[in-house]
């Protein structure tokens, strides 16, 4: 599949500056919102969700959110840890069932959730067998665990020694949606659930998000956008094998109560993580004592697949084959704000984006 925004980093910026080419300076459809401490201060929706039918995009609006899927993965690390099944910083041979070492480092090399957690594990995404892992159909044709196993493994048909870098684990950041699909599958192994299941009873349930889901079976089908490419076309479904990474679909009513639970959890009010684990998910992960390459300075630190912005808000962006998305809040007021588009976010419709939010108050 010949799609490069599919190799995505957790910049903004770098979409940015991306060559793209889109035949308007705006978007087909998006949905803003403005969280503060425990509600939701206000939800705007604009353009289409299906714009041949003149659907306009609404509150039940559902479409995928990219890598702010992460995030999800984060706070289930957290729940598993909490339930006894892991240890962040245990060696993660002891959760799989297969073995594979990093190639291009021969010396002893732990590799941990943590590494996972905050792309530092040495693992990266090889555009060229990580592309194969999506499939135009409504649900995929490999399982999260066999793909992992063909490319990490040494007799794995998607194995390459370019599927890992040349450092020691927790030294080298290097943004990576296998290892986050590797963290996901983790947590199917030690607690017995597939992924979506597991998520669905702890998350979404207990923070009463029903119209959320990893797979169109799960959601409403007639609610889902269309999304849309570079020059405004509209897409055929699309699903991932390794799903946990960015193949989120929801509303921004239900990312709304999302967002708003991550704030009373850094805050120490939520109850769906005790207050120990909620202080270790946005806990910053490197410093002097532990200093990492190759970090971007606009994105100086991470907690657990929370990322820490320059401007001092924490969230995440995500960028798939026509969505985008970005939710972020502000840990000293307590304020939060999402925009989510049916369309990428290219050089095209920067400007418009900048105006929506800055706008969002």
């Amino acid at each position: 599949m010949n799609y490069t925004t599919f190799l995505l980093t957790l910049s903004f910026i770098a979409i940015m500056l991306s060559k793209s080419y889109s035949q308007d300076a705006g978007f087909i459809g998006y949905a803003t919102a403005s969280v503060k401490h425990d509600s939701i201060k206000e939800l705007n929706y604009f353009g289409f969700a299906d714009k041949e039918k003149a659907l306009k995009y609404n509150g039940s609006t559902i479409q995928p959110i990219g890598s702010v899927s992460k995030t999800v993965i984060g706070v289930s690390l957290m729940i598993a840890n909490e339930k006894g099944f892991l240890d962040l910083d245990e060696d993660i041979g002891k959760y799989i069932d297969f073995e594979f070492i990093n190639p291009n480092f021969k010396k002893e090399n732990k590799i941990t959730l943590r590494h996972l957690a905050t792309h530092t594990s040495g693992i990266i995404d090889n555009k060229k067998h990580y592309e194969s892992s999506y499939f135009f159909d409504v649900k995929p044709n490999m399982e999260l665990g066999v793909f992992l196993k063909e490319y990490l493994t040494k007799k794995g048909s998607k194995y390459s020694k370019k599927n890992f870098n040349t450092s020691k684990a927790g030294t080298k950041y290097e943004y990576s949606n296998i290892a986050s699909g590797l963290a996901a599958y983790i947590i199917e192994k030690v607690s017995g659930k597939s992924f979506d299941s597991f998520t669905k009873e702890f998350i979404f349930k207990p923070l009463g998000m029903n119209s959320t889901g990893w797979f169109y079976k799960d959601i409403e089908k007639l609610n889902h956008a269309v999304l849309y490419d570079e020059q405004d076309k509209a897409l055929e479904p699309y699903s991932c094998a390794i799903y946990p990474d960015g193949s989120l679909k929801t509303t921004i009513n239900d990312l709304s109560t999302y967002l708003i639970e991550l704030i009373k959890g850094y805050n120490k009010t939520s109850k769906l993580l005790t207050k120990e684990s909620w202080e270790e998910l946005f806990k910053k992960n490197f410093s002097d004592a532990l200093i990492v390459d190759n970090i971007n300075k606009k994105e100086p630190n991470s907690g657990l697949f929370m990322v820490y912005f320059k401007s001092g808000s924490i969230g995440h962006t995500g960028s798939d084959l026509g969505a985008s998305t970005i939710m972020t809040f502000d840990p000293k007021t307590s304020r939060g704000k999402i925009f989510m588009a049916n369309e990428n976010l290219t050089a095209s419709n920067l400007k418009k984006f900048k105006q929506v939010w800055a706008g969002i108050e």
